[in-house]
Protein backbone atom coordinates (compact mmCIF):
# COMPACT_ATOMS: atom_id res chain seq x y z
CA UNK A 1 0.00 0.00 0.00
CA UNK A 2 1.34 3.39 -0.98
CA UNK A 3 0.35 5.96 1.61
CA UNK A 4 0.78 9.05 -0.56
CA UNK A 5 -0.28 8.34 -4.12
CA UNK A 6 -0.18 10.88 -6.89
CA UNK A 7 -3.76 12.16 -6.97
CA UNK A 8 -5.23 13.67 -10.12
CA UNK A 9 -8.64 14.90 -11.22
CA UNK A 10 -9.54 14.87 -14.88
CA UNK A 11 -12.89 15.87 -16.37
CA UNK A 12 -15.42 13.09 -16.92
CA UNK A 13 -15.61 12.01 -20.58
CA UNK A 14 -17.89 9.66 -22.48
CA UNK A 15 -15.24 6.92 -22.51
CA UNK A 16 -15.48 6.79 -18.68
CA UNK A 17 -19.09 5.61 -18.71
CA UNK A 18 -18.36 1.85 -18.81
CA UNK A 19 -16.17 2.26 -15.70
CA UNK A 20 -18.87 4.40 -14.06
CA UNK A 21 -21.38 1.62 -14.79
CA UNK A 22 -19.11 -0.98 -13.20
CA UNK A 23 -18.44 1.21 -10.17
CA UNK A 24 -22.10 2.10 -9.62
CA UNK A 25 -23.03 -1.58 -9.80
CA UNK A 26 -20.42 -2.54 -7.18
CA UNK A 27 -22.34 -3.40 -3.98
CA UNK A 28 -20.08 -1.19 -1.81
CA UNK A 29 -20.91 1.83 -3.99
CA UNK A 30 -24.50 0.98 -4.93
CA UNK A 31 -25.54 0.68 -1.28
CA UNK A 32 -24.83 4.40 -0.69
CA UNK A 33 -24.94 5.97 -4.12
CA UNK A 34 -28.33 5.26 -5.68
CA UNK A 35 -27.81 6.16 -9.30
CA UNK A 36 -31.03 4.95 -10.88
CA UNK A 37 -30.33 3.02 -14.07
CA UNK A 38 -26.70 2.08 -14.60
CA UNK A 39 -27.10 1.27 -18.30
CA UNK A 40 -24.41 3.15 -20.23
CA UNK A 41 -27.06 4.99 -22.27
CA UNK A 42 -28.83 6.09 -19.07
CA UNK A 43 -25.51 7.26 -17.61
CA UNK A 44 -24.73 9.08 -20.88
CA UNK A 45 -28.06 10.94 -20.53
CA UNK A 46 -27.54 11.61 -16.80
CA UNK A 47 -24.00 12.97 -17.23
CA UNK A 48 -24.50 14.53 -20.69
CA UNK A 49 -24.14 18.13 -19.55
CA UNK A 50 -21.18 17.37 -17.27
CA UNK A 51 -19.38 15.61 -20.13
CA UNK A 52 -20.17 18.47 -22.53
CA UNK A 53 -18.97 21.03 -19.99
CA UNK A 54 -22.33 22.84 -20.03
CA UNK A 55 -23.36 21.91 -16.49
CA UNK A 56 -22.56 24.04 -13.46
CA UNK A 57 -21.66 20.74 -11.76
CA UNK A 58 -18.01 19.93 -12.30
CA UNK A 59 -17.45 16.18 -12.69
CA UNK A 60 -14.10 14.41 -12.46
CA UNK A 61 -12.51 10.99 -12.49
CA UNK A 62 -10.18 10.44 -9.54
CA UNK A 63 -6.75 9.15 -10.50
CA UNK A 64 -4.44 7.40 -8.05
CA UNK A 65 -0.92 6.84 -9.38
CA UNK A 66 -2.21 7.00 -12.94
CA UNK A 67 -5.08 4.55 -12.42
CA UNK A 68 -8.75 5.58 -12.52
CA UNK A 69 -10.14 4.95 -9.04
CA UNK A 70 -13.45 6.76 -8.65
CA UNK A 71 -15.65 9.76 -9.24
CA UNK A 72 -15.93 13.17 -7.60
CA UNK A 73 -18.10 16.19 -8.38
CA UNK A 74 -18.70 19.64 -6.97
CA UNK A 75 -21.27 22.36 -7.46
CA UNK A 76 -22.36 25.67 -5.97
CA UNK A 77 -25.23 24.73 -3.69
CA UNK A 78 -26.93 28.03 -4.59
CA UNK A 79 -27.23 26.67 -8.17
CA UNK A 80 -29.67 24.05 -6.80
CA UNK A 81 -32.30 26.31 -5.17
CA UNK A 82 -34.67 23.51 -4.04
CA UNK A 83 -31.79 21.67 -2.38
CA UNK A 84 -30.31 24.88 -0.93
CA UNK A 85 -33.66 25.76 0.65
CA UNK A 86 -33.88 22.36 2.31
CA UNK A 87 -30.37 22.15 3.74
CA UNK A 88 -29.92 25.84 4.64
CA UNK A 89 -26.14 26.24 4.47
CA UNK A 90 -23.82 29.20 4.00
CA UNK A 91 -24.42 31.29 0.86
CA UNK A 92 -21.75 30.44 -1.70
CA UNK A 93 -21.05 27.00 -0.21
CA UNK A 94 -19.79 24.31 -2.57
CA UNK A 95 -21.17 20.79 -2.30
CA UNK A 96 -19.06 17.71 -2.96
CA UNK A 97 -20.09 14.14 -3.80
CA UNK A 98 -17.66 11.28 -4.37
CA UNK A 99 -17.13 7.57 -4.34
CA UNK A 100 -14.10 5.34 -4.61
CA UNK A 101 -15.14 2.93 -7.34
CA UNK A 102 -12.21 0.53 -7.40
CA UNK A 103 -12.11 -2.02 -4.59
CA UNK A 104 -8.28 -1.93 -4.55
CA UNK A 105 -8.47 1.75 -3.54
CA UNK A 106 -10.95 1.36 -0.66
CA UNK A 107 -10.13 1.14 3.04
CA UNK A 108 -6.60 2.42 2.52
CA UNK A 109 -7.01 6.02 3.66
CA UNK A 110 -7.17 7.35 0.12
CA UNK A 111 -10.59 8.96 0.62
CA UNK A 112 -9.18 11.52 3.04
CA UNK A 113 -6.23 12.24 0.76
CA UNK A 114 -8.43 12.55 -2.33
CA UNK A 115 -10.79 14.92 -0.56
CA UNK A 116 -7.99 17.11 0.82
CA UNK A 117 -6.39 17.33 -2.64
CA UNK A 118 -9.74 18.15 -4.26
CA UNK A 119 -10.43 20.89 -1.72
CA UNK A 120 -6.96 22.36 -2.24
CA UNK A 121 -6.95 22.18 -6.04
CA UNK A 122 -10.58 22.70 -7.04
CA UNK A 123 -13.00 23.82 -4.32
CA UNK A 124 -11.00 26.43 -2.43
CA UNK A 125 -8.75 27.53 -5.33
CA UNK A 126 -10.48 27.25 -8.70
CA UNK A 127 -14.01 27.74 -7.34
CA UNK A 128 -12.95 30.25 -4.66
CA UNK A 129 -15.33 28.76 -2.08
CA UNK A 130 -15.20 29.82 1.55
CA UNK A 131 -17.21 26.80 2.74
CA UNK A 132 -17.37 23.20 1.51
CA UNK A 133 -20.28 20.89 2.32
CA UNK A 134 -20.43 17.12 2.06
CA UNK A 135 -23.59 15.22 2.96
CA UNK A 136 -23.37 11.45 3.36
CA UNK A 137 -26.24 9.34 4.61
CA UNK A 138 -25.99 9.28 8.43
CA UNK A 139 -25.47 5.49 8.44
CA UNK A 140 -22.46 5.61 6.11
CA UNK A 141 -19.97 5.54 8.97
CA UNK A 142 -16.99 4.70 6.74
CA UNK A 143 -17.58 7.87 4.70
CA UNK A 144 -18.31 9.99 7.77
CA UNK A 145 -15.01 8.92 9.39
CA UNK A 146 -13.11 9.65 6.18
CA UNK A 147 -14.68 13.10 5.88
CA UNK A 148 -13.90 13.86 9.52
CA UNK A 149 -10.26 12.88 8.91
CA UNK A 150 -10.28 15.30 5.96
CA UNK A 151 -11.37 18.09 8.33
CA UNK A 152 -15.14 18.17 7.90
CA UNK A 153 -17.22 18.69 11.03
CA UNK A 154 -20.68 17.21 11.49
CA UNK A 155 -23.24 19.99 11.56
CA UNK A 156 -26.80 18.67 11.28
CA UNK A 157 -29.02 15.95 9.88
CA UNK A 158 -31.68 17.04 7.40
CA UNK A 159 -34.35 15.18 5.48
CA UNK A 160 -34.13 16.07 1.79
CA UNK A 161 -36.91 15.49 -0.74
CA UNK A 162 -35.92 15.26 -4.40
CA UNK A 163 -39.05 14.96 -6.52
CA UNK A 164 -36.98 14.87 -9.75
CA UNK A 165 -34.80 11.98 -8.50
CA UNK A 166 -36.74 10.15 -5.77
CA UNK A 167 -33.80 7.79 -5.12
CA UNK A 168 -32.04 10.85 -3.64
CA UNK A 169 -34.78 11.50 -1.07
CA UNK A 170 -33.74 10.76 2.51
CA UNK A 171 -31.61 11.84 5.43
CA UNK A 172 -28.31 13.60 4.87
CA UNK A 173 -25.66 14.27 7.48
CA UNK A 174 -24.48 17.76 6.59
CA UNK A 175 -20.77 18.15 7.25
CA UNK A 176 -19.02 21.48 6.86
CA UNK A 177 -15.46 22.71 6.38
CA UNK A 178 -14.43 26.34 6.05
CA UNK A 179 -11.50 27.45 3.95
CA UNK A 180 -9.99 29.02 7.09
CA UNK A 181 -10.15 25.73 9.04
CA UNK A 182 -8.78 23.82 6.04
CA UNK A 183 -5.84 26.20 5.61
CA UNK A 184 -5.05 26.19 9.34
CA UNK A 185 -5.08 22.39 9.36
CA UNK A 186 -7.85 22.13 11.98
Amino acid sequence: MQMHPQITFRPLVDADLPAMKRWLEDPDVAWWYQAGSTAVEALREHYRDEIAGTSRTRAFIIGLDGRDAGYIQCYAIDDEPKYAQQIKVDPGAVGIDLFIGESWARNRGYGRQVLRAFLAQIVFVKMGAEVAIIAPEPGNTRAVRSYERAGFVGWKIVYVVDKDAPQNTGQEYIMRLTREAFESGE
